[in-house]
């Protein structure tokens, strides 16, 4: 292993601290935001009708048709109707696991809400269709198509999919999360196990999309869905409610494939999660679209993530990316969500049915923790109410075309992609976080048929104390539970907000680090240090901190304004819940409730717009010389861009020094660089010039750089200290 000296930060234009900040908490919208009883409605007279038809339940118990006419009804292969004519792909006689597991789960909402038996036993129907005859128990995961000309299971399992399979166990697992059967527990891990063995891959740093090639399609393709839908179909989920060991087995998967979603397919500079990570141009809105659906559900997979693991900074992180998110994402000329950026970068207002929905549920997630966050629900819900809603024949359309507000009708309402999973689980959503917001209760039915530990029943995704738990038992001796939570209480927005100095991130400040404070009249003037200097000399305005411990600290400064004071948190200083309070000259005072901690660790970055990291290279060669070299160029105007790094010959290796802070006291820190994991070669204290100490800044050594990253372009640095995440920073590879 080569030895990296600490070397001093090659930066010309000086580092860059935190500016502007998210604005206070607005409720005055909650007296226009749907009610609870307003989404059961929905689930009971727009969608559910459309799927208790009789042409719903196919021509055996639970196996459910893929594809239906737009009125309901069966197609009719030789008279299709439209718009399936002439659709070869839906013409095709088949069934998917997809759709029948999909609405399978939708009929486990619909209990869920209602708690009406007659649900819960065409969801066991499903079930029992999908257990019987799609699981490959021979081979190992699911089967994903039936040919309906043949009547044969397919495909070979060296051509399915991850995402297929993940979709797969999609009922499976929300009838354990309603039921607690342990008969249907055992397939449910065993095709976790299987998929998360077999399509992991190391080398690609992501799951890969089939065991073997398949004509022309490869099987190491990055995709997107790859990793992100075994999260919202069974991961998130179920992990915190199944047993030892398997909780804990689960919870790494969690976090391994969150860390590949970040290093992967996340655009830090466009904050958006692309769907392929193949070349270069797949990430780049130059040369690729982007839509909005996907980095919403992977933003709120990230978080419920970070919250299981007691991640905070992958949870802040998941936050702040998503208020940008909902600001990009949103029409104010009409109250509605756009669907994607396309490539170019410019928006495509029209709606489509899932994209909307995932904005519609992480906003009104994000509404328990930050009521600004939902701000515009009352809008987008009532366009979801009066434009996507068929009030014919039920359900939603696929979309709806801006401006006209007419429904797409290029595909029907149900088909292999299209069938209750996205509409059921908007409603359910919908009613948890429309009950929470109204300070009212969640009132959800189960079918557990044997005790249930009470600290493991979860109102889906969400937090809840149960109020009450009633137990009803019919007449053939079936129990069920009608389960009263209550729920957070959203906090209002403070007016003095601190972040992470490197990060720019809300949450924990760690000791010894570097924080920054937003607010007003924080200093009746502006002071940098003097040369030579890191701290101001008589600032006039003073940072206190009483920690956890009731010990008084006064925190160094480096430089204040009216709106934002950057400072050091002492070394000392004990972790917990802290008090903050900031006094200016002239006697104004701010203050803040702050958790420290011993670890929050944050990357520095040269320019916030595309998150290029702080940092520099070290090229080791072969002869062992060291040389070090900038990761930025400067240009004409002063503008600072990525200066792509070049690997070099074989035998030459490239390393990378991060200049973070946070990060001092960790026990163990892990970094990927393009998805791919490297080496961590030394955390710790370091020094920008001779003779000047930047008291909180520190240097992360990492490398060498995998050469199988030559020519990746821009490449994703996503660094943990003791399971908290970094905010995720680039750099650019030749």
């Amino acid at each position: 292993m080569h030895s990296i000296r600490r070397y001093p930060l090659l930066v010309a234009t000086g580092l860059v601290l935190a500016t502007g900040f998210a604005q206070t908490g607005d409720s005055s919208y909650l007296d226009k935001l749907p009610s609870g009883d307003r989404w059961i409605q929905h689930l009971t007279s727009d969608l559910a009708p459309f799927w208790t038809l009789p042409a719903a339940f196919g021509d055996q118990p639970g196996a459910f048709p893929s594809v239906r006419c737009d009125d309901g009804s069966l197609l009719d292969y030789k008279r299709p109707c439209p718009p399936i004519a002439g659709n070869s792909y839906l013409l095709t006689p088949a069934q998917y696991l997809v759709s029948v597991s999909r609405q399978t789960y939708g009929f486990g909402v619909a209990y869920h809400l209602t708690g009406e038996s007659k649900y819960l036993g065409y969801m066991k129907a499903g079930i029992d269709y999908i257990r019987r005859n799609a699981v490959d128990r021979t081979g190992g995961g699911m089967f994903t198509m039936l040919d309906l000309s043949n009547n044969s299971w397919g495909p070979r399992r060296e051509f399915r999919n991850p995402q297929e399979l993940g979709y797969g166990l999609l009922g499976l697992a929300m009838y354990y999360y309603l039921t607690r059967d342990d008969q249907v527990l055992p397939d449910i891990l065993a095709i976790k196990k299987y998929v998360a063995s077999s399509y992991y891959s190391r080398t690609l740093g992501t799951m890969q999309w089939m065991l073997e090639n398949n004509g022309s399609q490869r099987f190491d393709q990055k995709q997107l869905v790859a990793d992100l839908d075994q999260m919202n179909t069974y991961l998130v989920l179920l992990a915190p409610i199944l047993p030892e060991p398997q909780r804990m087995e689960w919870q790494q998967t969690l976090a391994l494939l969150a860390r590949s979603m970040l290093g992967t397919f996340y655009s830090p500079g466009d904050n958006l999660f692309f769907t392929s990570a193949n070349t270069p141009q797949d990430r780049d809105l130059a040369f690729s679209g982007a839509d909005f659906g996907h980095t919403s559900k992977a933003l709120w997979m990230l978080r419920w993530t970070g919250l299981m693991l007691g991640d905070q900074g992958m949870v802040s992180f998941s936050e702040a990316a998503g208020r940008r998110l909902f600001d990009r994402a949103f029409l104010p000329e009409d109250g509605s969500w756009a669907q994607a950026l396309l490539r170019g970068g410019q928006t495509d207002k029209n709606k489509n049915w899932w994209i909307f929905a995932e904005l519609d549920q992480f906003s009104a997630t994000l509404a328990l923790s930050d009521l600004t966050a939902g701000r515009y629900l009352p809008q987008t819900t009532a366009y979801w109410f009066r434009y996507f809603v068929d009030t014919q024949y039920g359900e939603v359309w696929n979309g709806v075309n801006y401006g006209a507000n007419t429904p797409q009708r290029d595909y029907p309402k149900a088909w292999a992609w299209k069938s209750a999973y996205h509409s059921f689980e908007h409603a359910l959503v919908g009613y948890i976080t429309a009950q929470y917001l109204h300070s009212q209760p969640v009132k959800l039915h189960y079918a557990f048929q044997q005790p249930v530990d009470p600290t493991l029943i979860h109102p889906y995704y969400f937090p809840g104390r149960i109020e009450s738990l009633d137990v009803v038992r019919d007449s053939p001796g079936n129990l069920s539970q009608t389960v009263s939570f209550s729920g957070p209480v959203p906090p209002i927005t403070p007016e003095l907000r601190t972040v992470s100095g490197a990060s720019f991130l809300a949450g924990p400040l760690a000791a010894g680090s570097i924080a920054s404070a937003f607010g007003a009249r924080l200093s009746t003037d502006t002071q940098t240090p003097a040369a030579g200097q890191v701290f101001l000399a008589t600032p006039g305005t003073t940072v206190a901190i009483e920690d956890s411990a009731g010990a008084q600290w006064t925190a160094p400064l480096y430089s204040v304004s009216s709106g934002q004071v950057n400072f050091l948190v002492p070394a000392a200083v004990a972790p917990g819940n802290a008090a903050l309070t900031i006094t200016a000259k002239d006697g104004a005072t701010n203050k803040a409730r702050v958790q420290i901690a011993a670890v929050s660790p944050g990357i520095f970055q040269l320019d916030p717009g595309t998150a290029l990291a702080a940092a520099n290279v070290v090229r080791v060669r072969a002869d062992q010389s060291q040389s070090i070299e900038a990761v930025y160029q400067v240009g004409r105007t002063g503008e600072v861009s990525a200066r792509p790094i070049d690997l070099g010959p074989d035998g030459e290796q490239v390393y990378l020094t991060l200049w973070a802070t946070g990060v001092l006291r960790a026990q163990s820190v892990a970094v990927t660089v393009g998805g791919q994991e490297v080496g961590v070669l030394y955390w710790g204290p370091q020094r920008l010039s001779a003779g000047v100490n930047l008291t909180g800044m520190e240097q992360v050594n990492i490398g060498p750089v995998p050469r199988s990253l030559a020519g990746a372009g821009k490449v994703n640095i996503v660094l943990s200290a003791d399971g908290q995440t970094a905010n995720p920073v680039q750099v650019s590879i030749r």
